[in-house]
Parts: structure tokens; C-alpha cells; sequence
């Protein structure tokens, strides 16, 4: 059967103890200290994505700011754009106003002025020829032919001022 030898056995146990001791030297110390390295590594990774989230976050929440008073700046200078606008407006009408209601004046004026100085020619012509008139009928002796030809002559003369003055 099987005969076990005593130092055999401790020889193979010496053997294993050392196997062993050779083992974890060369394979499982460099192995450990690769997975230690590493998840150093990827510690140290975290921490830095961490940090950057939080930085990330800090810039997106001073963006968002920036944003908002960037849209609030705009929408008042938009404001006060139309505002200045709607005051130069009113400005501009108001002296548009001003100068047609100045021109309409001038040409009232102007108008009246015309329409005096035509009434003053018109009635100088009505003396004149009144006066022509008067001299004719004096000067003649035949009243009622005289009177007929002058009624005449002055409905002619008249007529023909009222012609122009119509046309």
C-alpha cells in the first residue's frame, strides 16, 4: 500500500513553502501593486471629474446668469431705444406741424394779400370807368341813347373781367 515517507513529506512541504514564497514574490506582489496603481489612478481620476463637474456646474450656473442679465440688458436697451425713437418721432411731428401750420398761414396771407390787391384793381377800374362814364354822359346830349350805348359798354367791360376771373 502506500508508504508515506516522513521526510518526504516535510521535503514536499518545504518545497510548497518555498513554491509559494517564490510565488508571491514574482506573480501576486507586482499583480497587487499594478491593481493598487491602478486603482489610485482611477481614484485620483474621480476626484478630478469631481471637481470638474463641480467647476462645470459653477460656469453653467454663471452662464446662465450672464444670460438672464444679458437678456434683461437687451430688452432695456430696447426699451429705451423705443422710447428715444417715439420721442424724436414726436419731435419731427410736432415740427411738421409747426411748419405746415406756418406755411398755410403764409399762404392765407398770401391768398389775402392777392385777393385785396384784385379788389383794389377792380375797384379802381369800377371808379375808372365810372368816371369815363360819367364824363360821356355830360359830354353828350342824347341821354337815353347814351345811357342805352354806356349800359352797354359796361356790361361788355364787366363781362369780359368776369369771363377772365372765372376761367
Amino acid at each position: 500500500m502506500l508508504n508515506i515517507i516522513p521526510w518526504d513529506a516535510v521535503f514536499i512541504l518545504i518545497n510548497l513553502i518555498v513554491l509559494y514564497i517564490i510565488m508571491r514574490k514574482v506573480f501576486v506582489k507586482p499583480i497587487k501593486n499594478i491593481i493598487e496603481e491602478r486603482q489610485s489612478i482611477i481614484e485620483s481620476g474621480l476626484k478630478n471629474a469631481a471637481v470638474s463637474e463641480k467647476n462645470a456646474k459653477a460656469l453653467e450656473k454663471e452662464w446662465q446668469e450672464k444670460l438672464s442679465n444679458a437678456s434683461a440688458e437687451s430688452e432695456s436697451m430696447i426699451e429705451t431705444a423705443k422710447k428715444t425713437a417715439k420721442v424724436e418721432y414726436d419731435k419731427l411731428v410736432a415740427e411738421a406741424n409747426t411748419e405746415a401750420a406756418r406755411i398755410l398761414k403764409d399762404a392765407r396771407r398770401s391768398i389775402e394779400d392777392e385777393r385785396n390787391s384784385t379788389m383794389q384793381g377792380i375797384r379802381s377800374q369800377v371808379a375808372s370807368l365810372a368816371v369815363d362814364t360819367a364824363r360821356k354822359v355830360l359830354e353828350s346830349s342824347d341821354l337815353s341813347d347814351i345811357n342805352d350805348s354806356l349800359y352797354e359798354k359796361f356790361l361788355t367791360e364787366s363781362g369780359d373781367g368776369n369771363e377772365s376771373d372765372g376761367k
